[in-house]
């Protein structure tokens, strides 16, 4: 594990937590916004630091193979496909 794929762990947790409870209905909309939020955020990386993202995205997947492909969907997801 490189420096930073710890925060990047983090972002994972936080992110299917609040998709899980959009999916539930609890508190849905507080969550949308929530990740709307994180999207936006992530959304102001430049070119190098989006690359960075997506790498340490990678590694983590490589080591989370049940969930590799949502780990790598995770930018799409949130509409970051320009990164």
């Amino acid at each position: 594990m490189l420096q930073g794929d710890e925060v990047v762990r983090a972002l994972l947790t936080a992110v299917v937590t609040l998709e899980d409870l959009v999916k539930a209905g609890a508190d849905s909309q507080m969550a949308l916004s929530t990740l709307e939020e994180i999207a936006f955020e992530l959304g102001k990386m430049d070119s190098g630091e989006g690359r960075r993202f997506i790498e340490a995205l990678d590694r983590v997947a490589a080591t989370e193979p049940d969930r590799a492909a949502w780990i790598r969907d995770v930018p799409s997801a949130l509409g970051l496909e320009h990164i």
